[in-house]
């Protein structure tokens, strides 16, 4: 369970901004209620005329939610307060942390799926239209970058995340999608987290103390240079314990609970990012300044100046990472004394 602020025993009130919108469901816009009045409690009778229904009937609902995982606090004469969110994704609660973020981005949530970046794809073929947001409790054929599994395991509190857009534009335009995506998200888990050691390691990862923290993964259709749609996958190790992974993951990864043994709310975090990966995609769409571009990269680089291996193809190439280049390439000074400068490849270590 993820926690929110203790109760306070002042009321709040609703006002016109908490009217009912037609596309939320009446749960969803219960909790959206519940979310913008945390730390304090809403009278069940404001709820209802909101709605339109009795009392009962919010009391009704408030039990149906508390079965789902929810703890609604309920206080005689103050009315109802959320105190904690299920661990794992609630489609209703979701929708109320994108109203309050104020995006408008609509999300599909599964228990269990093969991948979310296929199924995304497959919505995109029969017709959905972008942006729109694939959420996964557990993926069965998780997949990362170069044909590698993500280990995505059930009931961890952490995410799995695709978002499809339908560019339409020269696919060289977002050459430095993912790269720009990883700057944004970094900026975001920093300030959230308030933790610098959250960094990024070329080209997709999200990196803690050296270990994973998320991986993302950008794939694309392309039509004669153009890109007629384009999935952004993101995977992020949130309440996760490392303790319960396999063992061949353990050295390996890191979650956001470890760095301060806490759990955050997924919800809160999802519809964060979901917010910010739109956005991102829209400068990247407009096109990024390029020396900002590199220049920002290179402030959260956790291979800048240390020796690395990169492997490309069945070559290893080992020398001191100096940052990347305005065009996304990772810049490896080699033993040699060569600037080389890679756009693809794999690294293997760096210290």
């Amino acid at each position: 369970m993820s926690n929110y602020p203790k109760g306070r025993k002042k009321g709040f009130g609703l006002n016109k901004k908490h009217d009912f919108k037609s596309e939320e469901s009446p749960n969803s816009y219960l909790l959206r209620i519940l979310l913008d009045a945390s730390p304090f409690y809403v009278s069940g009778s404001a709820i209802a005329d909101k709605l339109n229904v009795s009392r009962v009937a919010i009391w009704a609902r408030i039990s149906k939610l508390r079965k789902e995982g929810f703890a609604i606090e309920a206080y005689q004469n103050r009315g109802y307060r959320l105190a904690s969110e299920p661990n794992n994704f609630n489609h209703e609660l979701l929708t109320a942390w994108l109203m309050k973020v104020k995006e408008n981005c609509k999300i599909h949530v599964y228990n269990t799926i093969d991948s979310t970046n296929s199924e995304a794809e497959r919505l995109l073929v029969n017709g959905e239209s972008g942006p729109f947001a694939v959420i996964a409790k557990e993926q069965n054929i998780g997949r990362g970058r170069i044909g590698k599994k993500w280990h995505s395991p059930p009931n961890n509190g952490n995410l799995y995340l695709s978002i499809a857009f339908r560019p339409n534009i020269d696919a060289l335009k977002l050459r430095i999608f993912t790269l720009w995506q990883g700057i944004c998200i970094c900026n975001y888990l920093q300030s959230f987290t308030k933790n610098k050691e959250i960094m990024l390691k070329w080209p997709n990862d999200i990196v803690i103390r050296g270990k994973k923290l998320g991986g993302m993964l950008t794939e694309a259709s392309i039509d004669c240079e153009n890109i007629r749609y384009l999935i952004f996958g993101f995977g992020l190790n949130i309440n996760s314990k490392i303790s319960h992974y396999p063992l061949s993951i353990k050295k390996l990864a890191y979650s956001l609970f470890e760095i301060k043994k806490e759990s955050y709310r997924i919800h809160e975090i999802t519809a964060n990012l979901i917010k910010i990966i739109i956005a991102s995609y829209k400068e990247c769409y407009k096109g990024i300044n390029p020396i900002k571009f590199s220049k920002d990269w290179n402030k959260l680089d956790a291979l800048f100046n240390k020796r690395v291996s990169l492997l490309v193809g069945k070559e290893t190439f080992k020398g001191i990472a100096m940052g990347i280049s305005s065009s996304g390439g990772l810049k490896i000074k080699l033993s040699s004394g060569e600037l080389k400068t890679f756009h693809s490849g794999e690294v293997l270590s760096f210290k």
